[in-house]
């Protein structure tokens, strides 16, 4: 039997939860689908996110400071968000969404744990930079 609580996880109103980017609202039933236009870029974040091989920083070095720092709250912020697997969170716990996953948890998982070691090393490179 079903709680309360994972009743209103299903009934969230799609309006609430976009942008989500690579998803989309469909107008004619109004589910929650993957946006095939964004959805590959998304995936290609998680991807080498999850990648264990350590990715080149040379595009890093030659962006300016304020730039970069908005690129990575943006990728932070959609790294972080557990919808990106299929999953809700609500009242701190996570619930199975009714919506469609752009990527398995195990790349969520893995691109989820690198993230914290690339941010380390990327403020590592700016650091550098401040100096020279």
């Amino acid at each position: 039997m079903k709680t309360n609580k994972e009743t209103k996880v299903k009934q969230i109103k799609t309006d609430e939860i976009f942008p989500i980017v690579g998803y989309k609202k469909n107008p004619l039933t109004g589910m929650i689908e993957i946006d095939e236009i964004r959805a590959p870029k998304i995936r290609k974040i998680f991807n080498s996110l999850a990648d264990t091989k350590p990715s080149s920083n040379k595009n890093i070095i030659n962006m300016p400071r304020i730039v970069f720092k908005e690129v990575i709250n943006k990728v932070h912020s959609i790294v972080r968000n557990p919808f990106y697997c299929g999953l809700v969170k609500t009242y701190g716990k996570f619930y199975q969404g009714i919506h469609p996953p752009l990527i398995d948890e195990l790349t969520w998982g893995m691109a989820n744990e690198n993230l914290e070691k690339i941010l380390y090393r990327m403020k590592k490179i700016i650091n550098l930079m401040d100096k020279n």
